[in-house]
């Protein structure tokens, strides 16, 4: 029992002023909570924007290196034709027929450079050539399913060809920077299993790997580029895998 009864008024009045207060909060809480949430949201937003455009960056970045690579490859083509072009041919051996090329009805003689055959130098048959350059240039024309009709024309007609390892793997660059990672990584694994020991099987091996992470399945991403390290250690291939390597190792 209260000693005052004006006192009980007192608090009464201050409990129910407390109460007037506090529900006055709850809007405020309510906007201050609803404006947090927009920020995350926000938030959100922004980091999914990044992503994509540090996803297409890398894509960019991919497409130029490979156009690089082209172009190289182009570079040493032009130099080889040129040596070809200051060797002097060796007289035919005595007693062999030279027959004219209106003999032969104006047919050209197939005379492709083979893997494991020995032919001169210059004896790659143009049209090889020329069929591995339509590819290369529409591939750098990013037209990527006509250059995969161009290399796959190339391997029908000259499987054997010092060329056909970079053919089948400029295949499965058509598939990747189509984004079809499932077919560029049959093609990549095609490369490794038929050439082990041509140029372009460490290159083809880092991009089963790279095919393999963006099918977000890293264990066998990881597998790939581990391999790769492995078998080609001295290649400029395997300093990408083990920087690679170190990244998807930070994930786990």
């Amino acid at each position: 029992m209260l000693d005052n009864p004006g006192q009980g008024d007192y608090f009464s009045g201050m409990r129910l002023s407390t109460l007037i207060f506090v529900i006055a909060l709850f809007p405020l809480a309510g906007c201050a909570g609803f404006g947090q949430q927009k920020s995350i949201d926000e938030l959100s937003r922004q980091v999914a924007e990044l992503r994509i455009s540090v996803s297409e960056a890398n894509s960019r970045i991919d497409d130029i290196g490979n156009k690089t690579v082209l172009l190289q490859e182009k570079i040493e083509e032009t130099r080889a034709e040129v040596e070809n072009l200051g060797t002097v041919p060796a007289a035919p051996p005595e007693g062999l027929k030279v027959v004219p090329l209106s003999e032969e009805g104006g047919k050209r003689v197939p005379a492709v450079k083979e893997k494991g055959h020995g032919w001169d130098k210059g004896d790659v048959l143009r049209d090889a050539s020329a069929l591995y350059n339509e590819g290369q240039d529409l591939f750098m024309a990013g037209r990527y399913e006509d250059a995969r009709m161009a290399f796959s024309s190339f391997l029908g007609s000259y499987p054997r060809h010092t060329l056909s390892d970079n053919a089948l793997y400029w295949i499965g660059e058509t598939y990747y920077s189509a984004r079809e990672f499932e077919k560029a990584l049959e093609k990549f694994s095609e490369v490794v299993d038929k050439y082990p020991e041509e140029n372009k099987a460490p290159d083809a091996l880092l991009k089963v790997g790279f095919s393999y992470q963006e099918m977000k399945r890293d264990s066998e991403a990881r597998a790939a580029l581990e391999r790769l390290v492995k078998r080609y250690p001295g290649s400029h291939a395997a300093s990408i895998a083990a920087k690679a390597l170190g990244g998807l190792k930070g994930e786990r």
